[in-house]
């Protein structure tokens, strides 16, 4: 079982241990190319092909959002798909956060959610492993973020922002 506030999530090396020896060649192919971030092509499976929708949908409004805010041309990032339910208040809420951190916190969130929402009706099939797969991502991705090292790298990019300012306003 996983559960969102798990701290030690099992790896992605171990979880294809377990999968090698149980998953046909196909499936297991299957799960070593699901990933978070939609892939381009379409995927053979119901289920992944719902996830990278329902991802793309929300990239896409984030996409937008940021693009809006630049003044720019949202149209040359955007990636093909629909609008998907929900998404556009999940973006504007991350897009609204004080702060990168807390951003990402809404994001990993609401994947988790779409994902125990998909989960309904799959027991032990391959889309089961496949949305397993997925959370086990997202619970790596959120052991990779350390507030300590942010703060740290938000410290020397100021840094360096501020001395190119005072370089210029110096000439």
């Amino acid at each position: 079982m996983l559960s969102y506030d798990m701290e030690k999530p099992m790896s992605e090396e171990e979880f294809f241990d377990c999968c090698a020896s149980i998953l046909t060649e196909k499936d297991f192919i299957t799960i070593k190319n699901t990933r978070l971030v939609p892939l381009e092509e379409k995927p053979s499976n119901p289920v992944l092909e719902k996830w990278n929708n329902w991802e793309r949908s929300l990239r896409n409004e984030l996409v937008k959002m940021r693009a809006a805010k630049k003044g720019q041309d949202s149209e040359k990032h955007i990636a093909a798909g629909g609008l998907e339910t929900g998404v556009l208040e999940i973006a504007r809420e991350a897009f609204q956060a004080a702060t990168p951190l807390d951003a990402e916190s809404v994001l990993n969130k609401a994947r988790w959610d779409y994902l125990e929402m998909l989960e309904a009706g799959h027991y032990f099939d391959i889309g089961k492993v496949i949305i397993y797969f997925l959370k086990v991502q997202i619970l790596q991705r959120k052991l990779q973020i350390n507030k300590e090292k942010g703060k740290i790298a938000f410290a020397g990019i100021y840094d360096v922002i501020h001395d190119n300012n005072s370089a210029q306003e110096n000439r």
